[in-house]
């Protein structure tokens, strides 16, 4: 669902009464610049912790999707983002790196800009690689900031302070984000023997 969808108090209660436990919801970032990069006009950043705890209040979780490598991001994105999202309670995230498609406007402006670094398929899932030249940080810092935010929000630190807001569903919560912590162990392990 979009946000702007999830700011109605009718349909998300009907959503619980049905069964709903979690919601992704397509944030995509906590910075205005980055959601202009995105063109996201849906998602009203100024009310992300009205309509986020109305959603908590009927012990729905929220799955964010998190995008980093906008224009607008710098290498502070990455600690900016972990703290929003603790002081907001996001239960879960689905996070990667900005993947400029071919075909799309993206990709256009960044082959334009002399900014795509491989036009190998590999490197546009997101998780794996940097396919382009950020604007505003490394390739490097992009795809290291992106394993670091991952192992941080997936700490048990992390978690607890988010449990303390979010407050819904605490054992499925707590069983998800041990299967995600494990992935997320499991992934830096192959990355450090793959050195």
């Amino acid at each position: 669902m979009t946000l702007r969808d999830c700011d109605d108090e009718e349909l998300i209660k009907l959503a619980r009464q049905a069964g709903c436990q979690y919601l992704f919801i397509g944030l995509e970032t906590f910075s205005a610049g980055s959601l202009r990069d995105a063109g996201k006009r849906v998602n009203p950043l100024a009310q992300y912790g009205r309509i986020i705890g109305a959603i908590h209040a009927h012990d729905i979780m929220v799955q964010a999707g998190i995008v980093f490598g906008f224009d607008s991001d710098s290498a502070d994105v990455f600690s900016e983002t972990l703290g929003a999202c603790e002081r907001l309670g996001i239960d879960g995230v689905t996070v990667s790196m900005l993947i400029p498609l071919p075909g799309t406007p993206i990709y256009r402006q960044f082959a334009a800009e002399g900014r795509l670094l491989t036009e190998d398929w590999e490197a546009y899932d997101g998780k794996t690689a940097v396919a382009f030249q950020p604007a505003g940080m490394t390739a490097s810092q992009l795809m290291e900031g992106y394993a670091w935010f991952r192992r941080n929000f997936y700490s048990l630190r992390s978690f607890l302070k988010r449990m303390r807001v979010s407050r819904t569903q605490p054992l499925v919560n707590f069983a998800m984000n041990l299967g995600y912590w494990r992935g997320v162990q499991a992934r830096s392990g192959r990355s450090r023997r793959q050195r």
